[in-house]
């Protein structure tokens, strides 16, 4: 048994963290928690991306009004912080559970539970917060991150997970507004050498487990294996379990969201577009309230366009129209700083059909 020291081992579902630590942590005994006020389709891709884990996962604040900011444009965020607070309150005694909070609206899943536990317990530590290669809100506090040899140096709050008791005793500390900031709360935290020995507090600098795309497009790339696609950090040779569209990146976000985890590959196409399907067969109200807007020089060759598009069941959805023997397209694959079109990798492929 000697030999088997530090070794990390996975069997039906188990990990064991090492010798020294023989106890397994179990994936059902792993939950995940998010905040959401509304069901937004950010949100329920989401959803989607950690039912196709079989993830469990714990939504706080749907239905409810956000007091947290405008975290989009400035700080804030603080809600998400006491409305985790209340939650963990009921987990401190589970010294086997692991948790995991993160960000819903701008977040896909990549990988599995048993993958993320993996890497989890090959940390060693008690809490991993995700990185980043911005410093927010408070750039004065630069100097005091301790160096990194490589990867992303500051902490971002978009994903961590611990143990429920150490997450429990961190975000008890919360004592501000709403609208303060979850990320400075953190972030100070894990600067003070006594409470980062304290919690065992890490980063995970190379993005083992969370991928922030702001500052680090070019490091990633979308990778196809075996009927699955998901994303490949080719500066740290990682692949992120979780995605995070943080900061101006969430266009970035929607266009590998077509892809990671089961939304399309090479082999089986479109593995998404059946679901939620609307029966119109089922609908008797004469008065459906739809608006579809055409312009007068496009013709519309597939007699069926308005029942597949219904059929779909989104919020907004537009056919794609394109001119024979052509590449243009009223489909753009991207936009460019100023908002404008931008041509994406896939874009031929999907004008050509090859990505359908």
């Amino acid at each position: 048994m000697g030999l088997l020291l530090g070794v990390l081992c996975i069997l039906l579902g188990f990990i064991w963290v090492s010798a020294s630590s023989p106890k397994p942590v179990s994936t059902d005994n792993m939950l995940v928690i998010t905040v959401a006020t509304k069901e937004t389709e950010g949100y329920k891709r989401f959803i989607r991306t950690a039912k196709h884990f079989n993830y469990t996962v714990k939504t706080l604040g749907l239905g409810q009004e956000w007091k947290g900011g405008d975290v989009a444009r400035t700080v804030g965020g603080g809600q998400k912080v006491r409305w985790l607070q209340k939650e963990m309150a009921k987990h401190e005694a589970k010294e086997d559970l692991i948790v995991m909070f993160v960000d819903s609206y701008d977040v896909i899943f990549a990988g599995s539970p048993l993958e993320l536990l993996k890497k989890f317990v090959l940390f060693n530590h008690k809490v991993i917060f995700a990185a980043e290669g911005f410093i927010w809100p408070d750039e004065s506090l630069e100097d005091k991150y301790p160096p990194v040899r490589s990867g992303k140096r500051y902490l971002n709050s978009g994903g961590f997970i611990g143990y429920a008791p150490v997450i429990n005793d961190i975000v008890q500390q919360w004592k501000f507004k709403d609208d303060d900031d979850d990320q400075l709360f953190y972030t100070k935290i894990y600067l003070n050498p006594k409470l980062r020995e304290k919690y065992k507090m890490a980063l995970d600098h190379q993005s083992t487990i969370f991928q922030n795309l702001n500052g680090a497009l070019d490091e990633i790339v979308v990778k196809f294996e075996k009927g699955k696609a998901r994303i490949r950090n080719i500066a740290q040779d990682t692949l992120p379990v979780i995605v995070h569209g943080n900061g101006p990146t969430k266009l970035q976000l929607n266009y590998l969201g077509n892809y990671i985890p089961n939304a399309w590959n090479h082999e089986t196409g479109c593995g998404i577009c059946d679901e939620d399907l609307l029966d119109l067969t089922q609908l008797q109200d004469p008065d459906c309230d739809y608006y579809f807007s055409v312009d007068a020089d496009v013709v519309l060759s597939n007699p069926e366009t308005l029942k597949i598009l219904i059929e779909h069941n989104r919020f907004v959805i537009a056919p794609m129209v394109s001119r024979h023997g052509k590449l243009w397209s009223n489909f753009w694959g991207a936009v460019n700083a100023d908002s404008y079109y931008s041509r994406s990798e896939d874009y031929i492929d999907i004008v050509q059909l090859k990505r359908v």
